[in-house]
């Protein structure tokens, strides 16, 4: 493990306390929650999903060590132990034959595709949703975290991201987040490489197969 490119770069994320040890912020990321570097083996990925933060469900359920020694292998070997709805909703997206010769896919979704947070601790707002805290904490949080999002894709380049959520579309710099919109968007954080990045929305429920074709015919044109 020690030897990984990424390996200084996760013990940094896993031993990050920048949001926890502000007064301001501590009481909404609880301590007993690591910081999650990823969900799956980044390494080698083609394309990655970034989502907005970790759930605490993922640690409630033991899918997720809270123990600083075995934390990063749970992390990388978790779709190997989980299959878990809100993973089964993105996968959607890619469940086309054109798409997956692309990629390399051969069995399973997450073998060439990778998935980040952009904040990468768990948080406590309402319901211990992201979305139940105040904007100015979101903004304070992100400003806080964004670095270590901007070091793992410059040093994993993945040639295209799904930006899943509102919040993680605007960060990237799609200016109408409230609509799908493709968007081929170089070094939009200045990350030294090229890469397009599509924009999906969270729903609720699941999406319409109308979105999913629409976001499948914007993964094969940016592929």
């Amino acid at each position: 493990m020690e030897s990984r490119i990424d390996y200084a770069l996760m013990k940094a994320i896993l031993s990050c306390r920048d949001c926890k040890d502000q007064s301001n912020l501590g009481k909404h990321f609880p301590n007993d929650c690591l910081p999650v570097c990823c969900f799956g083996d980044p390494l080698g990925k083609k394309a990655f999903v970034v989502g907005i933060n970790p759930s605490r469900a993922e640690y409630d359920s033991g899918y997720l060590e809270k123990n600083m020694a075995k934390a990063l292998e749970s992390q990388m070997t978790y779709f190997d132990r989980r299959k878990y709805r809100f993973f089964d909703e993105i996968a959607r997206f890619f469940d086309d034959d054109v798409i997956t010769a692309k990629l390399g896919i051969v069995k399973d979704l997450w073998e060439n595709v990778g998935y980040l947070d952009l904040v990468k601790c768990v948080t406590t707002g309402n319901n211990e949703q992201w979305n139940g805290l105040k904007t100015s904490v979101k903004k304070e949080t992100i400003e806080n975290c964004q670095a270590f999002l901007e070091r793992q894709l410059d040093l994993y380049q993945p040639r295209l991201i799904i930006a899943y959520g509102k919040d993680v579309g605007i960060w990237f710099g799609v200016k109408d987040s409230d609509k799908e919109e493709f968007n081929a968007i170089t070094s939009p954080r200045k990350l030294g490489f090229r890469y397009r990045v599509i924009y999906v929305p969270q729903r609720q429920g699941k999406h319409s197969r109308p979105e999913v074709n629409e976001v499948k015919e914007k993964i094969k044109e940016s592929l």
